[in-house]
């Protein structure tokens, strides 16, 4: 069983009449890659910040391996910051970037030397130690925000979207390099995000969260290949989502169809949601899958292509590395084992619960 390090128990917080978390418990464990997931407004910066000090929760305590913490300011607790503004000082330059933390805890001139150079290599950002901020690129104002972090050698970094603002080839860049800082550092992370590609890529562990509540958590795979809910499904990746009739175990009705899954444990008849990822339908020649529509659309992604098929009023999203012809009649295939059968909620309560 792998060790704890922050426990957040009961959390609960709310601006303006609006509850931005709701009673929230999460547990965190060592040397973890944690990443808080969600749309705009779902509760994970604010999380975050009650985690790091910033915001006090109306309910609830914060725990750090073991000690309460929840009334300490940031700078009694021993974890960092990395906003999405790096805040690095514009007069000084990289180094004294670097140093700074460590000289307000007047380390020796050496301790500080050898400190900034180890972060600089980490960060691959050696060579720069003397140039000021402005002449740096974001992805590399980003480096030297981290290794300003690093050096102060917090147990619990967190990082609130610091990736937000660069673009698509920086992002990747500093995703692999954070993942290097965590394999050699040892340093638990705590990521926000809403880039669901940024967390599938990077995370130990992903939380999704929705109004304030989790609606799953696990590793990337599990998140992915097993959403627990619709919102889960349509949040992480492209679904197609349909309501069903779960005829009898490992049989469902999709769109007047009987089809073969592996889902057990339902009802006879039960309405269901069910899922169905596009990279995992086939396109098959008319009246051979289980259902027939029309291509509408085909578009080139490079890796695949994005074609949507229309038949009875739903328009099916599928990736394949075979194209159609817009126009056609196709029929759609699917293994038994990539659909995703789900309760649908019985309440408009459970209804945000389990995230429509």
């Amino acid at each position: 069983m792998p060790e704890s390090i922050l426990e957040l128990k009961n959390i609960s917080k709310t601006f303006d009449g609006k509850k931005v978390i709701d009673h929230l418990d999460l547990t965190i464990y060592k040397n973890e890659f944690i990443t808080l997931l969600g749309p705009s407004g779902c509760g994970k910066s604010t999380l975050l910040r009650i985690i790091g000090g910033f915001v006090q929760p109306d309910e609830g305590r914060v725990f750090c391996n073991g000690v309460d913490i929840t009334d300490l300011p940031p700078e009694k607790r021993n974890l960092h910051t990395v906003f999405q503004k790096y805040s690095l000082f514009p007069h000084y330059d990289v180094a004294e970037n670097i140093a700074f933390g460590l000289k307000l805890k007047k380390k020796s001139k050496e301790y500080i030397r050898d400190k900034v150079k180890y972060a600089l290599r980490l960060v691959n950002m050696e060579g720069f130690e003397h140039r000021k901020p402005n002449l740096l690129s974001g992805g590399q104002q980003q480096r030297v925000a981290i290794a300003r972090a690093i050096v102060n050698e917090p147990e619990i970094l967190l990082l609130d979207e610091p990736l937000g603002a660069l673009d698509l080839k920086l992002r990747q860049e500093m995703q692999r390099e954070l993942m290097k800082i965590k394999r050699e550092v040892g340093i638990t992370f705590v990521y926000v995000t809403h880039d669901q590609g940024e967390a599938l890529t990077m995370s130990d562990r992903i939380i999704v969260m929705n109004q304030g509540l989790i609606q799953q958590m696990g590793d990337p795979k599990s998140i992915y290949d097993e959403p627990q809910n619709a919102f889960v499904a349509d949040f992480i990746g492209e679904s197609n989502i349909i309501t069903g009739i779960m005829r009898k175990d490992c049989l469902v009705e999709i769109q007047g169809q009987d089809v073969m899954c592996v889902d057990t444990g339902f009802q006879k008849d039960e309405p269901v949601d069910v899922v169905i990822r596009p990279e995992d339908l086939s396109i098959v020649p008319e009246g051979a899958g289980f259902i027939d529509g029309l291509a509408t659309d085909v578009i080139y992604q490079g890796a695949y292509y994005d074609i949507r098929v229309l038949a009875d009023d739903y328009e099916w999203a599928i990736q394949s590395v075979n194209p159609v012809m817009c126009g056609t009649r196709v029929g759609l295939a699917i293994l038994p084992e990539n659909i995703q059968i789900m309760h649908k909620p019985r309440s408009a309560d459970e209804e945000v619960i389990r995230g429509k």
